[in-house]
């Protein structure tokens, strides 16, 4: 008996060395066999029985944890609840102090309630954010978000399923111009939309000098990219700061115009592809 409680001490003592040492929390919350049962919650990996015990594991990984860094959410079921009770045992504990935040989520016109709250509180640690969408950048960023990288996309946006509407545009113009005034830095910014993002368009142009933006990673399906200047009519610089430039999707790109518009330019690549049906042509410059 001895023996078997020093061997379980020492397997505790184990775990709660290695817990100590590692920074990083991964969530899923997924579908289960039927979808009408409760969804299927993972903690680094593990299936979790119900609700109650994820919440109670998350809480004893977070306290056993010298410092999480490193958050990764993976939301598959069209409903947040579950995502947004999980995501608030970090919002009350002191050691977190996240420097990477990944989001992937499967539904478009899902937006993580508290998701902003989180963002907020990591403002200062936080450097590469991915995959969040414009209304939980526009209620989370402030003038202390200073991010290496950030994947943003307006999908959080959409209602009815409806990827083009002029109510979509307007949403997205309206959090595009909420971004330019916080104060919030990004070096790096992969925006994905399935249309409207155009440099052209003020608004657009305004929030990526503010925020300092000197590459771009562009996927959108459809749309213009820029707007053609009149032949008459000189090209002025539209971004001098832009440095890298991709471009992915159907979207129309005019090469010619590249090197006025963005006089700074060094890399630029355009893969050509339908997201639906996959990739057809590449090209790179």
């Amino acid at each position: 008996m001895t023996v078997a409680l020093r061997s379980n001490l020492q397997i505790i003592r184990s775990t709660d060395y290695a817990l100590f040492h590692c920074d990083q929390i991964c969530i899923d919350v997924m579908w289960g066999e039927d979808r009408r049962d409760a969804p299927l919650i993972k903690l680094q990996g593990t299936k979790m029985e119900s609700m109650e015990k994820a919440l109670d594991h998350l809480s004893y990984l977070i306290e056993h944890m010298r410092c999480i860094r490193t958050l990764v959410l993976n939301q598959e079921t069209s409903s947040v609840k579950e995502m947004d009770a999980l995501i608030e045992k970090f919002l009350d504990a002191g050691n977190v102090r996240l420097e990477v935040l990944k989001v992937r989520r499967r539904y478009v016109g899902t937006r993580m309630n508290l998701l902003p709250d989180l963002l907020f509180m990591n403002a200062e640690s936080l450097r590469v954010v991915s995959k969040i969408g414009l209304s939980e950048a526009v209620e989370g960023f402030n003038d202390k978000t200073r991010l290496d990288r950030l994947s943003l996309m307006n999908f959080d946006l959409v209602t009815d399923g409806e990827l083009e509407s002029q109510i979509l545009d307007q949403k997205t113009r309206e959090c595009i111009r909420r971004l330019s005034g916080l104060g919030a830095k990004f070096s790096h910014l992969s925006y994905t939309t399935y249309s409207g993002f155009n440099l052209s368009c003020s608004a657009t142009l305004f929030m990526l000098r503010r925020c300092e933006v000197k590459s771009i990673r562009l996927t959108m399906q459809s749309g213009k990219f820029i707007n053609e200047p009149e032949p008459a009519m000189p090209v002025k610089p539209l971004l001098n700061a832009l440095e890298r430039l991709e471009l992915v999707g159907s979207l129309s790109a005019p090469r010619q115009l590249l090197d006025s518009l963005f006089p700074n330019l060094e890399y630029y690549n355009y893969q050509k592809e339908d997201l639906a049906a996959g990739p057809q042509v590449q090209s790179v410059c």
